[in-house]
């Protein structure tokens, strides 16, 4: 688009990040993270997809738009599930992720002091320190930055509109 304005790419973003950090916190669900990020990929091609419908019908969406429109819903994705993270944490959820923790970590002897302090305040309930918190937004961001952004990406490959075979500028 040259002459006219551009639609906005800030609601697409946050649609696209809020369904990345609901599919990537909610128990069970967020297993899906664990095929090469799926969520995180979905949710930036959602918000690819979201941004492409506001294009008028003769314009497609570029590589370029669908990749910061994907950035864009990573790093609201990251800022979502973070809060969403932390809610659960409180409502009561570190029990599971002490049981989580003791199982795997059971009968390990070859821990190191840090990791088994961790795992002690884990067991006696204690909640996570902000530094934590904080740490995990950091790589959260980087994630979600990084596979929100091919999100976009493959999202405006996609959903690329399809030009007829008489316009100009078509393959022949």
């Amino acid at each position: 688009m040259t002459e006219q304005q551009q639609p906005g790419k800030l609601i697409p973003a946050l649609v696209g990040g809020g369904v990345m950090a609901i599919l990537s916190t909610v128990p069970i669900i967020s297993l899906g993270n664990c095929l090469c990020c799926l969520w995180i990929l979905a949710g930036g091609a959602l918000a690819a997809y979201m941004y492409s419908r506001e294009l008028p019908g003769d314009v497609s969406i570029s590589g370029g738009d669908g990749a910061v429109t994907g950035l864009l819903a990573g790093i609201f994705g990251a800022l979502f599930a973070s809060i969403l993270g932390y809610l659960f944490m409180s409502m009561g959820d570190a029990e599971i992720l002490n049981r989580v923790f003791e199982n795997v970590l059971r009968d390990r002897s070859d821990l190191s002091p840090e990791v088994d302090e961790l795992m002690r305040s884990l067991r006696e309930g204690e909640r996570l320190s902000p530094l934590y918190m904080v740490a995990g937004l950091f790589f959260s961001l980087i994630i979600n930055a990084v596979f929100g952004t091919l999100g976009g990406l493959i999202g405006a490959s996609m959903f690329k509109k399809k030009r007829p075979a008489n316009q100009p500028g078509s393959a022949q």
